[in-house]
């Protein structure tokens, strides 16, 4: 007796050898259509073709242009004419005595306000102001691109690597089927093993339509956000299999105080709200315009006739309605305002920098703890495997090993993905790269 039954043991190990060996693959994702993309260039591509990226840099240009015609505003403004004049009836000149019907004028005038109780410079800080927060606008709006774009890409990412534990998982439960049919064949197992066997390999195919069907989705958004009218493939290992070396937390409080785009972005438009205060009482004090310019004027071409004028004008309106109280009144609540969201947006930082780099850590706990759960889970199926093959065991403890097997995958593959995109969270705060050589 027991020479036959080392005899069927035989038997069922060189049947599972040659399952292992023999059973082919299941057919990988379909990744037909599209490009496989790094994260590099899928953050090149989002940055120069992403929507709010664009009107972000867009934004930097017109406060560019608004700055210089406040510069421009320090300047004399001037005007050259050219004036030629006909008409039917003739008219009486009385410089010369005679009647005329046509006559040639060129002129040269020009302006400059001589006083102006320091609106222009008022003007022209503010709007300096204005070019600092659009840029510091802009940064924070680049680095939130690169943040959406990195969760994208490592989601995609993880779409991938989903697929491929779902489809691993199939490939075993057909192993499985096959070695419970082998088994009932010999006569060492029952038939109610074969049907828990053909349930598993249900589930498992269940499991991979939907994991497709995620990647498929995934790989689509990421396509949109850089541009293309396809799906866009990670680069396979895209996922980070560590947390970079942190530096120390008080430092990344520094850096966020003194150039996180939205402290950076806040402070200049404190800025510029007071100086649009300052320019609100300009309109209390007088203004002074000098202005003159030279005529050649005649009857006959070219003009030879010349004149010249000059004029001191000075105003102070008295009365407007209550404009300029409305003015500044307005004025004075926006800086009110701009103060405020100052001083939340650096205790934003403070607040937001300590949450990420407390999100890195544990991220990267995460990922130390699920891949030594992998480990274990790869080493607990093995055991059940060879005692399932010696009928010592049975095929419900093999399901629970590779059910555990294959949540442990998924959750070091969910883990890997946090993690990168808690980094990219972190950048974003920051409004730069954690160190030079995490740039991309």
């Amino acid at each position: 007796m027991s020479r036959r039954r080392a005899g069927l043991v035989a038997v069922v190990l060189l049947s599972m050898s040659s399952l292992a060996v023999s059973t082919p693959a299941v057919a990988q994702s379909d990744r037909s259509g599209g490009a496989v993309i790094s994260l590099a260039e899928a953050i090149r591509l989002s940055l120069e073709r992403q929507p709010a990226a664009v009107a972000a840099a867009g934004a930097v240009s017109s406060a560019r242009a608004d700055q210089l015609q406040a510069r421009g505003a320090l300047l004399p403004n001037v005007t050259v004419n050219g004036i030629f004049a006909n008409s039917s009836n003739q008219r009486f000149d009385q410089a010369t005595g005679q009647l005329v019907s046509q006559n040639y004028t060129s002129q040269i005038q020009g302006s400059y306000e001589v006083f102006g109780a320091g609106r222009k410079f008022a003007t022209l800080r503010a709007s300096g102001a204005d070019v600092d927060a659009a840029e510091a606008r802009y940064t924070a709006q680049r680095f939130q691109t690169i943040l959406e774009t990195t969760s994208l890409f490592y989601e995609a990412a993880a779409a991938a690597d989903l697929v491929r534990v779902a489809e691993r998982r199939q490939q075993r439960a057909q192993e499985q089927l096959k070695f419970a049919q082998v088994r009932l064949d010999l006569g060492t197992t029952t038939q109610s093993d074969v049907l828990r066997a053909e349930i598993e390999v249900g589930n498992a195919e269940l499991a991979a339509v939907d994991a497709r069907a995620s990647l498929r989705t995934s790989e689509l958004q990421l396509g949109r956000q850089v541009g293309m009218d396809a799906a866009a493939h990670p680069a396979p290992q895209s996922l980070p299999d560590r947390a970079p070396e942190l530096p120390p937390t008080e430092e990344l409080v520094r850096r966020a105080l003194g150039g996180s785009p939205s402290v950076v972005a806040a402070d200049a438009t404190l800025t510029s709200r007071r100086m649009t205060k300052l320019a609100a009482y300009t309109p209390y004090l007088p203004t002074v315009r000098l202005s003159g310019g030279y005529d050649w004027f005649a009857y006959d071409f070219p003009p030879s006739k010349q004149s010249w004028s000059l004029r001191l004008t000075a105003s102070l309106p008295v009365f407007n309605g209550f404009q300029r109280e409305a003015s500044l009144r307005r004025a004075q609540v926006a800086q009110r305002t701009a103060e405020a969201q100052a001083r939340d947006a650096q205790l934003r930082a403070r607040v937001d920098v300590e949450s990420a780099v407390q999100a890195i850590e544990a991220a990267g706990r995460r990922v130390e703890i699920s891949d030594r759960t992998v480990q274990l889970a790869e080493e607990d199926l093995r055991v059940q495997e060879e005692r399932y093959q010696l009928g010592i065991t049975t095929i419900l403890d093999l399901q629970a090993s590779q059910l555990s097997l294959a949540d442990a995958q998924v959750v070091a593959v969910t883990a890997r993905q946090a993690l990168g995109s808690a980094v990219a969270g972190l950048e974003a705060i920051l409004g730069g790269f954690i160190t030079q050589e995490s740039g991309r």
